[in-house]
Parts: structure tokens; C-alpha cells; sequence
């Protein structure tokens, strides 16, 4: 399926796109990561209008919810991993529950903390066997042992290209079952190279220079695995590793966006906290999501 518009973040920015495009009859995924978020968090929210007693953080989100999805907009809790917008004419968003393809699309997700989520040893060896890119660097992994940790398709399919190069590939899986397509993991089973390792969680990543091998607790249980590469698709990337290859990023990593909120690629925008110089209110944050879908609509119905 092909959305009209996929939305990346439910706040109150996210929610109040969500809220006009599916209300003007786009079909509208919002993928957001459930209680999460400023607004959630906040304890009492006295400076929105019309609520003059004020009102709970999660009870203005709940309402907002409701509200969207009253007009049909579909959402999808996911981890939101990466972005393919050059390969073809939709744009992809890659998350832990698979991939979605969308005609326009809408970052929303606020200030976030991916910053604070570093695995120990992810900072200090990336670029030195940690990577978020197995079609990237794929051909240095020759005759070498391989990790994947994550869930979906992307971490699928990459474990599946790295089947090209690598001598030995360990695909650690955050969950009971890898949730990818089927042919795929049948590939993926049927390789004399390939394991899975399930309930998976990774702890450390170890090396002086490179990456030498890795802790991981299975079912609960530590245990170290020797390793070249450490292929992350955990939702770990900073702000600068997740948009700066689609948007210009301000010294903090907010995006900055052009006229209508519009980014470097065509038919993306970006709407409230993530934007920088945005004063970060939950006003300001319904404002920016309602010119961002504004924006997509007339896109959108140009190309109907």
C-alpha cells in the first residue's frame, strides 16, 4: 500500500496533520511510539485554549487521538529507523514493524531523545564496525563474522545482502519472532550462513580500535559473541544520523526547514519541536502540523 501522506511522530503536531489530511480524505498513517512524548509526560497543560481549568498532558493527547482517528487516520506503533527517499518516486520510512511507503511525508517527532540511547561502545566504535548501513558497507564485511540487531524488514533484507560477502552472520532478534517478509526469511533460514537469535537484547559492543565482539543477554541470559561488525537497526541514531541526509540540521540537530516547512526533498516536511528556532509549545506545535498538512493536500490533490 502507498499512503497519500505518512506522518512520523503522534504529538500534538503530528496528530493535528493527521487530524486535516485524513479529514480532507488522504489516507493518512501517523507511526508513533505509544506513551511517549512532552505532551504525555506533562503533568497539567493550563495555556491551551479552551480548557480553562486546564487539563492533563495525556488527557489533551488522548482527545487529539480520538479526534484524528474519527476521520479515519491510521496509526502504527513503530520505531522509526530510517528513511529511503532517492530509490523511488514514494517515499520509504523504515521502522522495526516493517517498511511504509508513503507520496508525502511529514516529521513531527519533536525533540526526541534518540541522543541519550546509545549502546555502550556504539558512539566510540561507529564508524569503526558499528553501522546502521549493511548495504553500505557490505563489501568490507568479506569472510568475516557479522551482527544484525534489530527487528522488520530492513534488518532483514541487509542480513540478506550481507549473505554476498560475509563468512558468518548473526542476526539478533529483540523479539520472539523476525517480523519480515516471508520469502525473505526463508532465504534467510535456509542459509548455511545465516543464524537468528531471538529474545535478544544487546548490551555492550566491545573493541580497542574495531569492533571485536559483543555482550548480549539471551532470554535473559549474558553471553559474549565474537564479531567484525555491529549492524544497529535499534533506533538508536541521533538526530544528525537520522535527518542529515535528507534536511539541513542546525548545531543542536533541529531540522531547518524552507518556505512551508518544506525540507531538502520533495514532498517532505517537518512541523514543531524537531524544527529549530521553534518557540516548543503545544500552540505553536498544533499551528505548524496544520500548515504542513495544509501543504501536503495541495500537493497531494495536484497529482490526483
Amino acid at each position: 500500500m502507498v499512503y497519500d501522506v505518512i506522518i512520523v511522530g503522534g504529538g500534538p503536531a503530528g496528530l493535528t496533520a493527521g487530524l486535516y489530511t485524513s479529514r480532507a480524505k488522504l489516507n493518512t498513517l501517523i507511526i508513533e511510539k505509544k506513551e511517549t512524548g512532552s505532551l504525555i509526560m506533562a503533568h497539567k497543560v493550563d495555556n491551551y485554549p479552551g480548557f480553562p481549568m486546564g487539563i492533563s498532558g495525556k488527557d489533551l493527547y488522548n482527545l487529539m487521538k480520538e479526534q484524528t482517528e474519527r476521520f479515519g487516520a491510521n496509526f502504527v506503533d513503530a520505531t522509526v529507523l530510517d528513511f529511503d527517499v532517492h530509490s523511488e518516486e514514494n517515499k520509504i520510512v523504515k521502522t522495526d514493524k516493517g517498511n511504509f511507503r508513503g507520496k508525502t511525508v511529514i516529521i513531527a517527532t519533536g525533540t526526541g531523545n534518540s541522543d541519550n540511547k546509545k549502546i555502550k561502545g556504539e558512539k566510540e566504535l561507529l564508524g569503526n564496525g558499528v553501522s546502521y548501513c549493511a548495504t553500505c558497507d557490505g563489501a568490507f564485511t568479506k569472510f568475516m563474522e557479522v551482527s544484525l540487531f534489530g527487528q522488520g524488514e530492513e534488518v532483514a533484507e541487509e542480513a540478506l545482502f550481507l549473505t554476498k560477502f560475509a563468512k558468518k552472520i548473526r542476526i539478533f532478534v529483540n523479539a520472539p519472532e523476525l517480523k519480515c517478509n516471508q520469502e525473505v526469511f526463508d532465504a534467510l533460514a535456509n542459509s548455511d550462513k545465516v543464524e537468528i537469535i531471538y529474545n535478544a537484547e544487546l548490551v555492550e559492543i566491545k573493541g580497542n580500535e574495531y569492533v571485536e565482539s559483543v555482550d548480549v543477554k539471551v532470554d535473559g541470559e549474558l553471553k559474549n559473541y565474537s564479531t567484525t561488525f555491529a549492524f544497529l537497526y535499534l533506533g538508536t541514531k541521533s538526530k544528525a544520523e537520522m535527518y542529515g541526509t535528507i534536511a539541513d540540521l542546525d548545531n543542536h540537530g533541529f531540522i531547518v526547514t524552507k518556505e512551508n516547512l518544506k525540507i531538502n526533498v520533495d514532498g517532505m516536511y517537518a512541523a514543531g519541536d524537531i524544527r529549530s528556532g521553534v518557540v516548543r509549545q503545544v500552540t505553536v506545535a498544533v499551528a505548524e502540523g496544520t500548515i504542513a498538512a495544509m501543504e501536503v493536500i495541495k500537493e497531494v490533490l495536484k497529482k490526483k
